[in-house]
């Protein structure tokens, strides 16, 4: 069969909410030689949407095998990272997808979520002050349809509170509350 056709069949799958179908729908559409970065990056997306880290990881090294400027791969990759709590890792990901992309705000965001829990909360601070005009003009595009970033974010929401014995974060209260009113959104 057309490449191009499986590789459409799998997305609509993918849309369809039929994530197992849709993995072996990519699989079948990179035997037959469909593009590979868009084939790994969206089947590594439903890896990671299904919590299987180690196959979302190899099929975003495949994505930035294939296309190696690709922001999104970098910053899907990190996304597998902080589910896996390698924050490290994350940051590094999440730098290199805005090397690439400047004006990728998720990648931003996330960045300042593993940066606070590697207690590196200057580092934190600056990402989340700088992401915080956009996040506050446009809070639903920071949606998180993993649940990563937002699982995480309570995390620092302790630290930010005093709740835990990490170093605190300096936020106001209105950007405290954006913050809230951000992980309230479903």
């Amino acid at each position: 069969m057309d490449p191009v056709r499986l590789l459409e069949e799998a997305q609509l799958l993918l849309v369809d909410g039929k994530d197992k179908e849709s993995i072996e729908a990519f699989t079948k559409a990179i035997e037959s030689g469909a593009d590979p970065y868009i084939a790994h990056l969206s089947r590594g997306a439903v890896h990671l949407k299904l919590k299987e880290a180690d196959e979302a990881i190899n099929d975003f090294n495949d994505a930035i095998n294939a296309n190696s400027q690709s922001a999104r791969a970098y910053f899907f990759r990190g996304m597998v990272y902080m589910l896996k709590h390698e924050f490290e890792r994350a940051v590094e990901d999440f730098t290199k997808a805005l090397e690439l992309k400047t004006g990728y705000a998720m990648a931003k965001f996330s960045r300042a979520i593993a940066y606070a829990r590697l207690d590196k909360t200057e580092e934190a601070l600056k990402d989340l002050m700088e992401i915080m005009p956009q996040m506050e003009a446009n809070l639903q595009s920071f949606t998180d349809s993993y649940g990563i970033v937002r699982t995480e974010m309570w995390k620092v929401m302790a630290q930010l509170s005093g709740e835990r014995p990490w170093p605190t974060l300096e936020l106001s209260e209105n950007e405290i509350d954006t913050l809230k009113k951000w992980l309230a959104e479903e």
